[in-house]
């Protein structure tokens, strides 16, 4: 605000370059005293400034870098998180809701969010799947914890899905009823199937 009390609009325009190169600077330059910084912004523009007003923009500058360095390392953190998600083994293990497998945020602001899907359970008997022991679609064994059968023209086969609540899951397999937004997730028995029934829940396509 006290750039609009200066008298000339020379000197006010000059102010405005100064104080935008001054937030271009490197760290070290922020390391310099308020007097030698004072001294170099008045020899450029003139006593548009006085000491008072270099140090509170110099404070300025400070938290607005910390705040940037915080914010990128908390970037780079998402991204590892992330990257670590497209790795991981997708290991076998017992399909239940939990809120502890909502969503993070860094799946939230990485993934591909499918929006609402309705999902159903099947097992191996030959009732849910055809015939007693087959393979998937994509050829492997199916394994709860792992397999989940997809509409392929959505969600193409090998895919890892995050199932808000379930956890994460790869696309290995497809059926005739499993179309638009619908998933089928395996499980290992066919009262569990009966048991979970049908559900709803937010999915997200990981890669």
């Amino acid at each position: 605000m006290f750039f609009f009390t200066r008298k000339h609009a020379s000197k006010l325009i000059a102010a405005v370059v100064a104080v935008s190169t001054l937030a271009s600077v490197s760290a070290a330059a922020l390391d310099q005293p308020v007097a030698l910084l004072s001294s170099n912004l008045n020899a450029s523009v003139g006593n548009v400034l006085t000491s008072d007003e270099i140090n509170a923009a110099e404070q300025a500058l400070a938290q607005s870098k910390d705040k940037a360095e915080t914010a990128a390392k908390e970037q780079a953190a998402a991204q590892t998180a992330y990257k670590d998600l497209l790795t991981a083994p997708v290991s076998a293990r017992t399909v239940a809701y939990s809120t502890s497998l909502l969503a993070s945020s860094t799946i939230k602001s990485n993934a591909t969010a499918l929006g609402s899907y309705k999902l159903s359970f099947y097992c191996p008997c030959a009732t849910c799947n055809g015939k007693t022991g087959s393979k998937t679609a994509s050829g492997t064994t199916p394994t709860e914890g792992r397999t989940i059968a997809v509409d392929s023209s959505i969600i193409p086969l090998g895919s890892r899905v995050y199932i808000e609540g379930y956890g994460m899951f790869i696309a290995e397999d497809t059926g005739s009823a499993i179309k638009n937004n619908k998933i089928d997730v395996f499980v290992s028995s066919h009262n569990r199937a009966y048991e979970l029934g049908i559900q709803t829940a937010n999915v997200y396509l990981l890669g």
